[in-house]
């Protein structure tokens, strides 16, 4: 796995000087938000919101290794692709999502000692399964000829294995959550694009650490 770089294909070849560097920079909000919009189409189904960020994931991937900028087609052709192995595994996670928030939301408004206790163990075991999900479409792209099991795995191993970096993407994704309730004209255009790069640069650095994981030695 090579190391994370700059996107050489049509934003590379604008020339030198600080114009070129200029739109190779402006590439990265740009492809961002193209996959954001393809990404939030097909989140419109609701229970489809995994299979967007899986399908976006993927596409990023491939415009930051093989240098394929038509990240929006690119989703949209990606969620041909996976979308018989994403949409059980997003109706599912809507069904725990829903159930999580209603139990976190009635022990909340609970007083008993038993209420905080459960609520105690609650929220860790929520922010574990939130990890595993948000790894879920980097495990996707990295690991795109697997099937939904084997993704469920790598995103579980990518968690695990680097524990201080799956922290710093949840710290994204609540984060992120948080600004697009404040602005929730972002969600549109970058609601999954950003989070899913950033779960994205961290499972491609701990592949590159911990090869095993792909199968490969470290």
């Amino acid at each position: 796995m090579s190391t994370l770089r700059r996107p050489s294909g049509r934003g590379a070849g604008a020339g030198p000087g600080w114009e070129g560097a200029a739109l190779r920079w402006l590439a990265y909000p740009a492809n961002l938000a193209f996959a954001g919009i393809a990404g939030f189409v097909i989140a419109l189904g609701v229970v489809t919101w995994l299979c967007a960020a899986v399908a976006l994931v993927r596409a990023l991937q491939r415009w930051l290794e093989d240098d394929l900028d038509t990240v929006f087609t690119t989703t949209f052709r990606e969620l041909a692709a996976t979308w018989r192995r994403t949409l059980p595994l997003s109706v599912a996670a809507t069904v725990v999502v829903a159930l999580v928030v209603a139990d976190v939301v009635f022990l909340a408004t609970r007083s008993s000692p038993w209420a905080v206790l459960l609520l105690a163990a609650l929220v860790p075991l929520a922010a574990l399964g939130a990890l595993v999900v948000a790894h879920l479409p980097a495990a996707a792209a990295l690991a795109r000829d697997g099937s939904a099991r084997q993704w469920l795995r790598l995103a579980l191993g990518l968690v695990v294995t680097a524990p201080a970096r799956s922290a710093g993407v949840l710290v994204v994704l609540v984060t992120w959550v948080a600004l697009c309730t404040v602005l929730p004209t972002l969600v549109p255009v970058l609601g999954l694009s950003v989070p899913g790069l950033a779960a994205l640069v961290a499972a491609r650095r701990t592949v590159e650490r911990h090869g095993s994981l792909l199968g490969r030695p470290a």
